[in-house]
């Protein structure tokens, strides 16, 4: 019997420890802001693979979801899905406008075990699950990526730069 029982602990420790999938693309070196300037347009989404696409809710058009990062401070994001809650499920898009701010979003332990800072913008104002939008790459053009729910899950949702 004991031996059932740490079986069972030994799996449940085992299938419950898993790992970022993209933790290794993170950006773990602090970037200049001028590399963050730009437009970001959607590039995929691991969510919901049943959504192939975007649509506008007024004229029904096909849309590109995208996040506008100025000099001065302000970002407009046009079309952006919310993916909400734990267990994440298309909410619907946002557009609007607001503040933003290069931050530390995020920490992860790279192979030798150093813990390292994941790099990433801010989006005040957003839904809390858009607000802290990670970065990806170890150089500029870098890609924004937006993680929902449970990281080890792998749902995420990535834009690259223009």
């Amino acid at each position: 019997m004991k031996i059932l029982i740490v079986i069972v602990l030994i799996a449940t420790i085992f299938s419950s420890c898993q790992y970022d999938p993209y933790a290794y693309k993170y950006t773990t070196e602090e970037p200049n802001n001028s590399d963050l300037i730009g437009t970001f347009i959607f590039e995929q989404q691991t969510v919901d693979f049943g959504i192939k696409e975007f649509k506008d809710s007024i004229t029904g058009e096909n849309v590109i979801p995208k996040i506008e990062i100025y000099k001065d401070g302000n970002y407009e994001v046009e079309y952006l899905p919310y993916f909400k809650g734990f267990d994440p499920h298309f909410e619907r898009l946002i557009t609007m406008n607001g503040t933003w701010e290069k931050s530390i979003v995020g920490g992860m332990q790279d192979r030798s075990g150093t813990l390292r800072n994941h790099w990433g913008i801010r989006l005040n104002g957003l839904p809390i699950e858009l607000q802290n939008a990670g970065l990806m790459n170890k150089a500029p053009p870098y890609k924004i990526i937006i993680g929902f729910g449970d990281p080890d899950a792998g749902d995420v949702m990535i834009l690259k730069k223009e």
